[in-house]
């Protein structure tokens, strides 16, 4: 599996991913047994993913990356 997700765009998801736990269980009262709290803390479980893998679903299909140029050096192009 090529990946496609820089370390700057990385770095942005994992803070995503950690707002959206924070806003669903105690700002939308999730840890209260609210559902829409709950649901928007489950969504911060697809930018961990794209954190933890390095890859983008959205990315492939629009054919774009977020590497640096060193980062393509070392995993190598997604374009190719």
């Amino acid at each position: 599996m090529l990946k496609n997700v820089g370390l700057i765009d990385r770095i942005l998801r994992f803070f995503l991913a950690i707002f959206l736990v924070w806003f669903g269980l105690f700002f939308l009262n999730g840890i209260e047994g609210n559902i829409l709290g709950i649901i928007v803390s489950l969504t911060s479980l697809l930018p961990l993913y794209m954190v933890i893998t390095q890859t983008c679903f959205v990315f492939r299909w629009i054919n774009i990356h977020s590497l640096s140029k060193k980062e393509i050096l070392r995993y190598g192009d997604p374009k190719k």
